[in-house]
């Protein structure tokens, strides 16, 4: 598989009246996407364990748009109200569990297209690329939180019983004050891992148990941190962009992989991480750094201790281990491609359409959704005509399809002359 060009970093500064590339003023991100705002991931996606989506998430965001997609469908409930909000579509999903959902839905989007007037929108590599960066990067960023949750989650966990926000509550911990800068709870979920033994012990001792979160706790306490805080200005501050690559150098050197590997004794970080935002993975990572110290301890490991950066690229690492989906078992995928029919119009020299294993798409497999999207209307329209049942894919399909096809064109390949 040819390795995607990169495309230029994107400014992380979300101002208004920015431009593209091609002149046209750049819309200004949504308020809560501030944090973490863009950045190219480039390589192959031939692995999980590497990181590797190429695409610029702004410009996947500019295409929700120009291609009318939120005349359907929201991000975080601003947009239409026919098809489900991507913000929530997408959760848990891998790369292309995502294609398959996309695959699923296309004979209803088509007809709804159509009784609209509206024109299929096409879309090339690169903007596949861009918007599947897009939707990689509305789970990895927080929704706000919700201050009033906040200030019950911070009295059920017992904080100020070692610190204080604005003059209030106890001296062992110090102030939380500092932490109003942060839009996110990321920099509040980094202190206390790198808190954590001392922390830890000081509330066993106290409140005889160590504090977990649970869903959006961590988020809900820095949203109220930052509502009742007193911080040394009211500049918010913006953390580094977070990139995976990097991430997968920290998980090495910190470490991790001695436990968390195929096969290891601890759980499946790819599992465990991909339907989960920033603050969820702080939280799990904070709830499970006791038992976590432990191990470390009887392997003679040292307790890792985790900078600015450090600790946002892990976190995007850890959410892109999913993302990047894992790879599917070809001869499950063979069987499929035969059931579902797609070997009739897709296989062989006499396809009554096009011979997939001819094709530069199924070695990439963004370049093979942009083409399924592409001749999604021509196979509606056909197999309509034929009276042939659309095909379906559930979760996990996609990487046995693309498994398949990709050992299908290997084996077209080396009977070239």
């Amino acid at each position: 598989m040819s390795s995607p060009v990169p495309v230029n970093p994107v400014d992380p500064a979300p101002a208004a009246g920015r431009r593209a590339a091609d002149g046209r003023p750049r819309a200004a991100w949504p308020r809560r996407l501030h944090l973490l705002p863009a950045l190219v991931l480039c390589a192959s996606l031939a692995a999980a364990a590497e990181p590797s989506l190429s695409g610029d998430p702004f410009r996947g965001r500019e295409l929700l748009s120009e291609k009318r997609c939120t005349q359907c469908h929201s991000v975080w409930s601003h947009g239409g109200s026919l098809g489900p909000d991507m913000s929530t579509a997408v959760a848990g999903k891998s790369l292309l569990d995502l294609v398959g959902d996309f695959w699923n839905h296309t004979p209803r989007m088509i007809d709804a297209m159509i009784g609209r007037g509206y024109a299929w929108p096409t879309l090339d590599r690169r903007e596949m690329g861009d918007l599947l960066s897009y939707l990689y990067y509305l789970r990895l960023f927080d929704e706000p939180g919700d201050a009033t949750r906040g200030e019950l989650a911070y009295a059920h966990l017992r904080c100020s019983t070692c610190h204080n926000l604005a003059g209030q509550g106890g001296a062992l911990g110090g102030s939380l004050d500092r932490f109003a800068d942060f839009p996110s709870a990321l920099e509040l979920g980094r202190a206390m891992w790198n808190a954590g033994p001392k922390m830890q012990q000081a509330q066993m001792g106290r409140l005889k148990a160590i504090s977990t979160f649970s869903g959006g706790e961590m988020s809900d306490i820095q949203a109220y941190i930052r509502s009742r805080g007193r911080p040394a200005d009211r500049r918010v501050r913006l953390l580094p962009l977070p990139d995976p690559a990097r991430g997968l150098l920290v998980f090495r050197a910190k470490r991790c992989d001695s436990c968390h590997r195929a096969g290891g004794e601890a759980p499946d970080l790819r599992a465990s991480t991909l339907a989960l935002t920033v603050s969820q993975i702080s939280g799990t990572l904070w709830n499970h750094s006791y038992t976590m110290s432990g191990w470390m301890r009887e392997r003679g490991i040292p307790f890792p201790r985790f900078t600015e950066p450090e600790m946002a690229d892990l976190i995007a690492y850890l959410y892109f281990m999913g993302f990047v989906s894992e790879e599917g078992d070809a001869k499950r995928g063979a069987t499929m491609f035969r059931e579902r029919g797609c070997a009739r119009c897709h296989e062989g020299p006499g396809a009554r359409v096009s011979n997939l294993a001819e094709s530069d798409a199924v070695r990439d497999p963004i370049a093979l959704s942009a083409a399924m999207w592409n001749h999604a209307p021509e196979m509606h329209s056909l197999m309509a005509e034929q009276a042939v049942a659309w095909p379906q894919f559930d979760p996990g399909d996609m990487e046995d399809l693309v498994a398949h096809l990709r050992g299908a064109a290997s084996v077209q390949q080396h009977r070239k002359p």
